[in-house]
């Protein structure tokens, strides 16, 4: 399986601090690391992690990925912003454009369960690809509505069900995201101007593919999309 982690945006609510956002420390950690950690339990994996090449130069985060994975992975430099995460992850075409498992990860988030084990309820469904949910109706998250279990519709910060995405995209076949990618790509399929996942289930829907979800306990899953959800974590953390 390719896991493709997407590390290479700006986020504007790091751009007062001073460490980047994926070397940013949670309880010990980097940022990075506890993504990464989140797939240990996987077997037969290669990492690709797209990278900010300035921030590669700053603060060595090359370096760091390379030492967390034992150097079983694929580091891509962006030297300049994109438009969304769709077009950064087709930056790594060249490593995903095939037959592989492809599963696509946030960068900033924990998950307190086995992942794995998530994915095989996924695969157990005969399913084309899926995402991993948890329950929300905030609308800065993205979204899927069910029928009969399978996916219909995949939103993008419009809450269309309780079906809040947990930042995890699977590809039974890489290939077949590469090609739902363009596809949304060049209908325009953008949310505020900015290329979103979301809009490659849609496209993967409109394929005739069948998608499916896991779903975990909303308690289980911490996105760390801002500062002040980390001290807040930080914060659960020493309350145990």
């Amino acid at each position: 399986m390719n896991i493709l982690i997407p590390a290479c945006g700006n986020d504007k609510q790091f751009r007062d601090e001073y460490w980047a956002k994926n070397v940013t420390e949670i309880n010990g950690k980097t940022m990075i690391e506890h993504t990464i950690c989140n797939y240990d339990s996987f077997d037969n994996k290669r990492f690709i992690v797209l990278l900010n090449e300035s921030e590669c130069i700053k603060f060595h985060t090359d370096n760091l990925v390379k030492l967390l994975t034992d150097g079983e992975c694929n580091i891509i430099r962006v030297a300049q912003e994109t438009k969304g995460a769709l077009c950064t992850c087709l930056l790594a075409i060249d490593s995903i454009n095939d037959d592989d498992e492809l599963l696509i990860s946030n960068n900033d988030h924990k998950f307190d369960c086995n992942i794995a084990n998530e994915l095989e309820t996924i695969r157990n469904d005969n399913s084309d690809g899926g995402v991993v949910t948890f329950e929300c109706v905030h609308p800065r998250w993205s979204y899927v509505r069910l029928e009969n279990g399978k996916i219909t519709e995949a939103s993008e910060k419009r809450p269309i069900s309780k079906n809040a995405i947990a930042g995890l995209y699977f590809f039974k076949h890489g290939k077949d995201f590469v090609e739902s990618a363009k596809r949304a790509i060049m209908k325009n399929r953008c949310y505020e101007g900015r290329f979103y996942l979301s809009a490659a289930i849609n496209e993967m829907i409109l394929m005739g593919k069948v998608m499916h979800t896991a779903k975990i306990p909303s308690d289980k899953y911490h996105s760390f999309y801002e500062p002040k959800q980390i001290e807040k974590y930080e914060m659960e953390l020493r309350r145990i």
